[in-house]
């Protein structure tokens, strides 16, 4: 088997919102698509983070009405990061003269040399990919007029033999989360998974905070795969998967306000900031969850001993680097060894699965569950 990458198109603009269709008619299995968006920002306005990938409603993977791929491009981003253990690559930054990217890939296996399992498009009616977008233009702390553009590249095994099957990953379900309670979903259980994900946008504290607990109950308790604290659930991911960095360009504007350096991890552990320009020193000042504060230093005080810190200057550049976990906001639950079919968690055997989540922190964020199923041929 020898993989091969093909372009689908290279940097084509797209519209300030619509959907993109491309047939994937391929004559060899299909190990993945590799998906890259660009843009400009509309000035260097800080009041929104710069994140393409928030702006991509749906990306999906269909034959038909049979659905073989569906996430937005924030839950596919988190979801590269649980499948292969490797983040997506992203440049963000705040000044309107330089690009924003973020690139993600779908795999349909293991990794790019499983050939186990594969996406074989010859066994499909009319296999089809689509990406719905939905950008805002031309405002102060939003995108650039029609800088937006795609690039799709398909990734071919050439002699490659026949795939026992292939990987589905999908959004199951959503709901509007409370402050306290349990919510409790009835998952399919028609295929193994290989990890669940669940998500809650804009969390304003850590995931394991959002969500205090976590069960699975397979007929009425009769078997527990899991029933852990979140937050001993969110230490065994991070010690497994290790902190996510990211480095952010934010840029100043000589008010009397605080500039937000912005990273994608609702566990944020802060940031070490590298300056730019104007002979000003850049300085963290508070981590929140997704973001963290920046000031200027300034002369230290009376004491001799200690520095004061003030807000940035007008087009002082300061170039961050955040930590943390949960990117995205969101949590795993990974079964076992996620390469190990042997590990994998068959719920067919059950004649009741249920996923319950114990909810605390932040109300009414928009929050969802993601299956990674396997799917033979």
């Amino acid at each position: 088997m020898k993989l091969r990458k093909t372009y689908i198109v290279e940097d084509e603009s797209i519209k300030k919102s619509g959907t993109l269709i491309k047939n994937l008619d391929f004559t060899s299995p299909l190990v993945g698509l590799e998906i890259g968006f660009y843009g400009k920002r509309y000035d260097h306005t800080n009041t929104n983070a710069p994140y393409l990938l928030a702006d991509i409603d749906k990306i999906e993977i269909v034959d038909g009405s049979e659905v073989i791929f569906s996430l937005s491009g924030r839950q596919a981003a988190a979801a590269q990061l649980y499948h292969t253990g490797k983040r997506p690559f992203e440049a963000f930054t705040l000044n309107s003269n330089s690009t924003n990217r973020s690139q993600i890939t779908i795999l349909f296996g293991r990794d790019k040399f499983d050939s186990s399992y594969m996406l074989d498009t010859k066994r499909f009616t009319n296999p089809q990919l689509k990406i719905t977008y939905s950008f805002t233009e031309g405002t102060a702390g939003n995108w650039a007029d029609g800088t937006q553009t795609v690039t799709l590249a398909a990734l071919i095994a050439e002699g490659a033999g026949v795939p026992r099957g292939y990987f589905m990953t999908k959004e199951v379900y959503s709901w509007s989360k409370s402050t306290s309670g349990d919510e409790t979903i009835d998952l399919p259980r028609d295929l193994p998974y290989r990890f669940i994900m669940f998500q809650a946008l804009a969390a304003e504290t850590p995931i394991y905070a959002e969500f205090s607990k976590v069960k699975i109950s397979c007929n009425y308790d009769e078997f527990v795969p899991i029933n852990e604290t979140t937050e001993d659930l969110a230490w065994s991911n991070l010690q497994d998967y290790g902190f996510q960095f990211q480095q952010t360009e934010s840029i100043g504007d000589g008010s009397d306000t605080d500039i937000k350096a912005y990273y994608p991890f609702a566990w944020n552990w802060g940031c070490f900031v590298q300056s730019w320009n104007l002979g000003q020193d850049c300085i963290p000042k508070r981590p929140y969850s997704g973001y963290t504060t920046l000031g200027r230093r300034t002369t230290g005080t009376a004491s001799g001993n200690d520095f004061t810190s003030t807000f940035m200057a007008d087009g002082q550049r300061g170039f961050s680097t955040g930590y943390g976990w949960e990117y995205y906001d969101t949590e795993v639950i990974p079964f076992g060894n996620i390469k190990d079919e042997t590990n994998w968690f068959d719920p067919r055997g059950w004649k009741s699965v249920r996923l319950i989540l114990t909810q605390a922190q932040t109300n009414a964020l928009a929050s969802s569950i993601v299956i990674q199923q396997v799917k033979s041929y």
